[in-house]
C-alpha cells in the first residue's frame, strides 16, 4: 500500500500541484524533493513549474501512474501528507528550498484535516 501524498511548488507568481502515490513519508519525501533539484535550474533561481517538472522527471518510474500533475490536494481524499515548496531568503543571503510538512491530523465532515508538523530548509 501507498503512502500518498501531494506536493505544492511554490513562487510569487503561481503554484503546481504533483501527486505522488508512494513514498510520502517525510523522509523518502525529502530524498524525491532533493533529486528533483538534479533536473532543476540551480539555487537561486527557483520557479514553480521548472521545480514541479523536475520533481516528475526525478520521480517518474516507467509505465506511468505513479506521479503526476493534480489541480489540488483536495482532490484526494487518501493523502497522508502534503508539501509546500518554496525557494527562501536564508539569513545568509543563500536561497535555499523552504519544505513545509502537513500530516493528516483528523477528519472533518469526511473531508482531511492537516497540521504543520515540520517547516525547514533542505
Amino acid at each position: 500500500m501507498g503512502t500518498r501524498a501531494v506536493y505544492t511548488f511554490k513562487d510569487k507568481h503561481e503554484s503546481f500541484n504533483v501527486y505522488k502515490h508512494y513514498d510520502g513519508y517525510p523522509t523518502e519525501a525529502l530524498e524525491s524533493i532533493k533529486a528533483a533539484k538534479e533536473f532543476a535550474w540551480d539555487l537561486p533561481r527557483f520557479e514553480a513549474s521548472d521545480f514541479a517538472a523536475a520533481f516528475i522527471a526525478a520521480n517518474k518510474h516507467p509505465g506511468g501512474g505513479n506521479v503526476y500533475m493534480t489541480d489540488s490536494y483536495k482532490n484526494h481524499m487518501d493523502l497522508e501528507y502534503r508539501y509546500e515548496i518554496e525557494a527562501r531568503d536564508c539569513m545568509t543571503g543563500d536561497k535555499k528550498l523552504s519544505v513545509k510538512i502537513y500530516a493528516v491530523e483528523d477528519y472533518e465532515d469526511g473531508m482531511p484535516v492537516y497540521k504543520e508538523i515540520e517547516d525547514m530548509n533542505i
